[in-house]
């Protein structure tokens, strides 16, 4: 509870705040900027894989669409034969040590996000680790691998990256431009001129007036992309099962840190909602959750539950006694489809001709 009133304050502080926030943001500045000019100045070392390395990161604290853009750019690796690996920090996780995550493992032991990567994208190690360089190299001993993807790793200088994609939430642009605590933002807008392409998500049409905005920050060019809902699949059913969900009405849930967006594509699919609850972003479901889930569904007069793939690697789905359903989401690029493509090839050119073990 404590979280998401944090994270809600975060969103828009009141303005009477502000005069005690925004110190407070620049001192957060002060700190960011030493650990980065750490590594620039050379007072800290930025490690090397010895494969090409694609950072996806964002400049704000919760969500942006890094996952689904990380799951993106492993596919189109896939499908120009190389073998992608990818590096996570496991958000979330209990576990401290490297760990390659595997069919059986759960988001306690490897974070919510390396588990879906690793269903979806069957045969692409993932690889959680705070230390992202020695993770690699554990991975390079038991995969072939071609490139490295780091998930979430703007602001992440301990690892040599050979592209820097950075991802904008459209609902949520910039904020009010202020680091936290004063704003969302964990890196400060003018950090976008480090970024070598940005991809503006959650978009429902190209805005010429936000991509001059940035472009005023950054020389890189801007691809936008949009997330559109497709169909709902069972929570909990092995994989391939087919199992017809119901009209509704459904009670909705999900613990993300933009709720509206999800409440946004259950309206866009067009599914009967009768109840949406939201929790903290990452919000570990407990069986009091679920039975409080499942009570008020039946007061509203919900015949299932539908949530988010990412919450569905947290839900203890044999718990619920009503069938629980996940909305699968497909990123779609609107424009600059072929400018990521370029940029892309550039870095898998380098794979492709070779890099030293």
């Amino acid at each position: 509870m404590v979280r998401r009133h944090a994270e809600r304050l975060l969103a828009g502080p009141p303005a009477f705040l502000m005069p005690l926030l925004v110190p407070l943001s620049f001192f957060y500045r002060a700190l960011a900027a030493v650990h980065r000019w750490s590594y620039r100045l050379g007072i800290r070392h930025s490690q090397r894989l010895p494969r090409p390395v694609i950072s996806i990161g964002n400049l704000a604290i919760g969500g942006g669409g890094k996952t689904p853009m990380v799951m993106l750019v492993a596919e189109w690796a896939r499908r120009t034969g190389l073998d992608a690996a990818i590096l996570s920090r496991g958000y979330g996780r209990k576990s401290r040590r490297i760990r390659i995550t595997g069919s059986g493992d759960g988001f306690q032991q490897v974070g919510d996000e390396p588990v879906l990567m690793a269903r979806k994208l069957v045969g692409v190690p993932v690889a959680v680790s705070s230390d992202r360089s020695k993770a690699g190299r554990a991975l390079l001993e038991r995969h072939k691998v071609d490139l490295f993807i780091l998930d979430d790793a703007f602001s992440h200088h301990a690892l040599h990256k050979d592209l820097e994609i950075v991802v904008i939430d459209d609902t949520r642009r910039l904020g009010n431009g202020w680091t936290l605590p004063a704003g969302f933002l964990r890196e400060p807008p003018r950090r976008l001129r480090d970024a070598h392409l940005i991809v503006v998500t959650k978009a429902n049409r190209v805005d010429t007036a936000f991509e001059e905005e940035i472009g005023r920050l950054t020389p890189a060019p801007v691809v936008w992309a949009q997330f559109r809902p497709s169909h709902l699949v069972p929570v909990g059913s092995p994989p391939g099962e087919v199992v017809t969900p119901p009209e509704g009405p459904f009670l909705a849930f999900c613990g993300i840190a933009n709720p509206e967006s999800f409440k946004d594509s259950l309206d866009r699919l067009g599914l009967d909602v009768a109840v949406f609850q939201d929790f903290p972003d990452h919000h570990p479901y407990s069986r009091r959750d679920v039975e409080r889930i499942n009570e008020t569904a039946r007061r509203a007069g919900a015949v299932a539950l539908v949530t988010t793939e990412k919450d569905a690697v947290r839900w203890p789905g044999s718990q619920a006694s009503l069938p629980c359903f996940a909305l699968v989401m497909h990123l779609i690029i609107l424009e600059g489809e072929q400018v990521i493509k370029e940029r892309l090839d550039g870095v898998m050119t380098k794979s492709r001709d070779g890099w030293p073990t």
